[in-house]
């Protein structure tokens, strides 16, 4: 959710102060997932553990290329603000779809 709301706030006018602690703040969101994200997938089986820590290796490097290549591609295409309207509502799409799809039992 930290990282669509910086990238949705980095499409307004800013002083340089301004957008370099929201961009801070777009790379601390990235910090509070992935470690999670590595916890979570070497809790779901304890024999193949590095076997799950490859797939999320795989995953995560193959999101961030196809990421890119599509950010690139709306950049120079539609300009910035569009790949950041559109960069922000895929992740905040994706933080409430994993509140309505994450496990609840560990709460």
């Amino acid at each position: 959710m930290i990282a669509g709301l910086c990238a949705l706030a980095l499409t307004a006018p800013l002083p340089i102060l301004g957008a370099t602690c929201i961009i801070t703040l777009l790379s601390f969101g990235f910090d509070l997932t992935h470690p999670l994200f590595a916890g979570i997938i070497s809790g779901l089986d304890s024999v193949r553990t590095a076997q799950a820590l490859a797939l999320n290796a795989f995953t995560l490097f193959l999101g961030l290329g196809v990421g890119s290549l599509l950010f690139g591609k709306i950049y120079v295409s539609f300009g910035i603000a569009t790949a950041l309207t559109g960069f922000g509502l895929v992740q905040i799409g994706m933080a409430l779809a994993s509140l309505l799809l994450f496990d609840r039992s560990w709460r």
